[in-house]
């Protein structure tokens, strides 16, 4: 009975996100599966020791692409913008905003890319990314298409 008495609703609860604004769900697969496959083949790619490039900020960039996403699907004359479904903060911000270098910013989103997590489009103002909500996850870690094949990196991207 104590032990009743004694749990605590924590603030911002997974009810009151639903509820309100703000919230988006992702796959869980992405961090239990296909994340650790990346970082595992970078690192067989890259087995020294000393001075290895870093690569787990691709999870960083990864989930902050995925809440810039620009979510007005129809703009005020009725017709379907263009910009629905992307991210366009630029590289500075992204380099201010998560301390990641901004010579590091491309090599990374290469990566998302090659694994069919991010698609890149060049604007005239710099790039758009478009990340994917990853609904199909293989027990080995790979995204799925909408064909069901996996999508499988080219390595030489690492």
């Amino acid at each position: 009975m104590n032990e009743l008495k004694q749990y605590k609703q924590l603030p911002n609860d997974k009810e009151a996100l639903l509820t309100g604004h703000n919230y988006e769900m992702y796959n869980l697969d992405l961090m239990r599966k296909v994340f650790p496959r990346i970082i595992r083949e970078f690192n067989e790619k890259h087995v020294r020791k000393q001075r290895r490039p870093q690569i787990r900020d691709i999870v960083t960039l990864y989930f902050y692409l995925l809440s810039y996403v620009d979510g007005v699907h129809t703009r005020a004359d009725g017709t379907q913008s263009e910009r629905f479904g992307a991210s366009f903060p630029s590289r500075d911000k992204i380099a201010g905003d998560l301390g990641i270098a901004e010579k590091r910013i491309k090599s990374l989103v290469d990566i998302l890319e090659t694994n069919g997590l991010v698609r890149q489009k060049t604007v005239w103002n710099g790039k758009w990314y478009f990340p994917s909500f990853c609904p199909c996850v293989s027990e080995d870690g790979y995204l799925v298409d909408e064909d069901g094949r996996k999508v499988t990196p080219n390595l030489a991207i690492y």
